[in-house]
C-alpha cells in the first residue's frame, strides 16, 4: 500500500492504494453488482481479459467511502469486439491501457462521489497509469447520471460510447411488461417465440451463485460459438462472478438433456440485469431461445420483486422493438502524454460504433 494523499484544499479528503481488494475497508452496499467487493476480487485472477496488474483505490471524504479497481491491461477482447462492431481499421491501442474499472461491467463510475472524488481518482489513476508506462486511463462505462460530473472534474481528452444499456419497468406481470410495447404486434410475436420454443422442449433451470458453476464450461462454449473473435467469456472470468451478490443463471434446457443458452444474471436491489447471454447458434432459429430466455427473464423478474430489467448491452435493434429505453455509457479517456494519433482513433471508434448502433436502430 503507497503512502495516502492528503489534500490540504479539501483537508477531508485523502487516498490509498491497496493491492488486494480484501485489504480494503468494508463497504456499504454496492450501487450496483458491478461495484460491489465480490465483483473487484473476481478480476483478481482473470485471464480472459489479459490483466498485468490490479491496483485498488481508497478514497475517504469525510465519513463517505469509496472504492476504485484499476486494471493494466494488455489486451481486452470486449473492447477489440466493440473495435469490431465499429469497423475501424486498426487497433485503438499500440500499448497497455489501464481501466478503472474492467470494460466488462456494464456501469462503471463511482455512484455517490462528489467532483472532488472524482477528480482525485482521475489524478491518482492517471499518475498511476503514467508511472506503469500505460497509454491511457479509460474510465469505464460512465452512466448519464455521472457523465456531466466526471467532465467537471477532469476533462477528458475523449470519450467513447461504447456501449448502450436497456432499462424497462417490469410492473407485476408479464402482460404489465407487454402493455408497455410500441406495438400490439410485438406483444404477440413476444408470446409466440416464448409458445414456439416451450413447444421445442425447453425448459428453466434457475442456478443461484455456485450452483452455476457446473453449467459454465458448457455455457462458455456455447459464448464462444461460431464466432472468429478471441473468446469474450471464460470459465477463469464466469466462476468467480458466480460470487457476486445476486448472480443467478437463467438456464434453457432442452429436452434431449443440453443446453440451447442461458442467460448470466445479477437479481440485485430493485432491478434484475441480464449480464450475458450465450446462445447455440445451431439450434436458436428452430428453439426460438433468445426470446423464450427473454420472456423467462421477465418471468423471474416479476416472480423475484424486480421493479426494473436491466437487459445489458448489445442486440440493439431487438430491445428496441421492444421499446427498452436505451442508455449511452460513456468511457473517458485521459492520456498520459499527448497523442493526437490516439485521440483521432478514439474519435473513430465513438463514431464507428455511433453508426453500428444507428443502423440496428433503424431496423427495429
Amino acid at each position: 500500500m503507497s503512502l495516502t494523499a492528503v489534500h490540504p484544499n479539501v483537508s477531508s479528503l485523502n487516498s490509498s492504494w491497496h493491492s488486494s481488494v480484501v485489504t480494503l475497508p468494508a463497504e456499504r452496499r454496492a450501487a450496483t453488482p458491478f461495484h460491489s467487493r465480490e465483483w473487484a476480487a473476481a478480476w483478481q485472477t482473470v485471464r480472459t481479459e489479459q490483466v498485468r496488474g490490479r491496483h485498488h483505490l481508497f478514497l475517504q471524504d469525510g465519513p463517505r467511502q469509496h472504492r476504485m479497481s484499476f486494471y493494466q491491461v494488455s489486451n481486452s477482447p470486449l473492447w477489440r469486439a466493440m473495435e469490431g462492431d465499429s469497423g475501424v481499421t486498426r487497433p485503438t491501442f499500440d500499448a497497455d491501457v489501464l481501466y478503472g474499472p474492467s470494460v466488462y461491467g456494464e456501469y462503471g463510475g463511482l455512484p455517490g462521489a462528489t467532483v472532488p472524488v472524482l477528480a482525485e481518482a482521475v489524478d491518482r489513476g492517471r499518475a498511476l497509469a503514467h508511472d506503469l508506462g500505460t497509454e491511457a486511463l479509460v474510465i469505464a462505462n460512465i452512466p448519464p447520471a455521472e457523465r456531466t460530473l466526471w467532465r467537471e472534474a477532469r476533462t477528458p481528452d475523449a470519450e467513447v460510447v461504447l456501449f448502450w444499456a436497456h432499462r424497462a419497468r417490469v410492473g407485476a406481470s408479464v402482460d404489465e411488461f407487454i402493455a408497455n410495447f410500441p406495438s400490439s404486434e410485438t406483444g404477440r410475436e413476444f408470446r409466440r417465440q416464448h409458445r414456439r420454443g416451450t413447444d421445442a422442449g425447453l425448459t428453466l433451470k434457475i442456478a443461484r451463485g455456485p450452483e452455476l458453476l457446473p453449467y459454465l464450461p458448457e455455457f462458455s462454449a456455447l459464448a464462444r460459438g461460431a464466432s472468429e473473435r478471441p473468446a469474450l467469456y471464460g470459465t477463469d472470468m464466469l466462476a468467480p462472478l458466480t460470487r457476486v451478490p445476486g448472480a443467478v443463471g437463467l438456464l434453457a434446457e432442452h429436452s434431449d438433456g443440453t443446453l440451447a443458452g442461458g442467460f448470466i444474471c445479477f437479481r440485485y436491489g430493485s432491478a434484475l440485469y441480464l449480464w450475458t447471454a450465450a446462445i447455440d447458434q445451431t439450434r436458436k432459429n428452430d428453439l426460438h431461445t433468445y426470446a423464450w430466455l427473454m420472456y423467462e427473464s421477465v418471468r423471474f423478474a416479476t416472480a423475484t420483486g424486480a421493479s426494473v430489467l436491466d437487459a445489458g448491452r448489445c442486440n440493439y435493434a431487438y430491445k428496441a422493438r421492444l421499446g427498452m429505453l436505451p442508455v449511452a455509457l460513456t468511457s473517458a479517456v485521459y492520456l498520459t502524454r499527448p497523442n493526437p494519433h490516439l485521440v483521432s482513433r478514439l474519435g473513430a471508434l465513438h463514431t464507428g460504433l455511433n453508426q453500428h448502433v444507428l443502423r440496428a436502430w433503424n431496423k427495429a
